[in-house]
């Protein structure tokens, strides 16, 4: 009697383990959406009422997610954006692969095309912490379209170009006040990011020549954010409805935008 009774209670054992195991291996998989008012991405707008799919699945920590941008303005540049990451405890890290129509050498659009100076790529790594009440993440670009040209012929050649490894730090704050989700951000560049030099014509008799920095051309703030996010629930999906304001104090610029994302259960 005594030996069946510890055999039901091993076996009652091994059974929740295995329920517990099962279930920490279990892959999870989430598809949704958001629409904007204006799509921002760390200080810099990127289009007007944009739509922005996402599809992310993970398993014991690890994450592979694609996302896209679609502006309803032709002429808003399209984005896929393919990331893997790895997240225990409070670490986490990845490597981001942006494509932005457009960038590529001849402005062909071209998906497949590897060449580190002529594609439309930036490939990012990223390096942080998540304390819930807390996150500070570092991304840093380590390939493709991410170079400092000098002059308009290195421009045009894409010749000369220096890797400019641009680098994006944030401080993220996330709370819960008077029924609301609120996030506020901070990001800055450590130092100079990319940039090319691009002609301007201020007198119709002289042209003159500017620069086009991806973040800055130094150390700074560029980015400063508040989000404030009311989610709502309609039978099967989550709806949450958001309204923030975003700033690039290095640009002296600001924006208001509004947006709704579709998740469901």
């Amino acid at each position: 009697m005594k030996k069946t009774a510890l055999l039901l209670a091993t076996a009652a054992v091994l059974l929740v383990s295995a329920t517990k195991t099962q279930a920490q291996d279990k892959v999870e998989s989430t598809v949704g959406l958001d629409l904007v008012s204006r799509y921002m991405w760390r200080g810099t707008e990127k289009g007007g009422i944009t739509i922005i799919p996402a599809a992310k699945v993970s398993w014991k920590g690890a994450s592979l997610k694609l996302q896209g941008t679609t502006g309803l303005d032709s002429d808003d540049p399209r984005e896929i954006n393919l990331s893997l990451g790895y997240k225990y405890k409070f670490l986490n890290v990845g490597v981001t692969d942006y494509w932005t129509s457009g960038k590529d050498m001849e402005g062909h659009n071209l998906y497949f095309e590897w060449d580190p100076v002529k594609n439309g790529h930036q490939l990012e790594a990223n390096l942080g912490v998540d304390f819930g009440y807390f996150s500070l993440q570092a991304y840093t670009m380590v390939w493709g379209n991410d170079f400092q040209y000098n002059t308009l012929l290195d421009v045009k050649n894409r010749t000369n170009g220096k890797r400019a490894y641009s680098t994006f730090i944030e401080l993220r704050v996330p709370f819960y006040m008077g029924g609301i989700d609120w996030d506020v951000c901070a990001g800055m560049t450590p130092f100079e990011g990319a940039y090319v030099v691009k002609p301007f014509t201020e007198i119709s008799t002289i042209t003159l020549v500017k620069r086009d920095e991806f973040y800055a051309d130094k150390a700074a703030c560029i980015m400063a954010s508040i989000r404030a996010t009311k989610r709502l629930e309609f039978g099967d999906m989550k709806v949450p409805i958001f309204a923030e304001m975003h700033t690039n104090p290095y640009m002296k610029r600001a924006s208001f935008l509004v947006g709704v994302s579709v998740q469901p259960f």
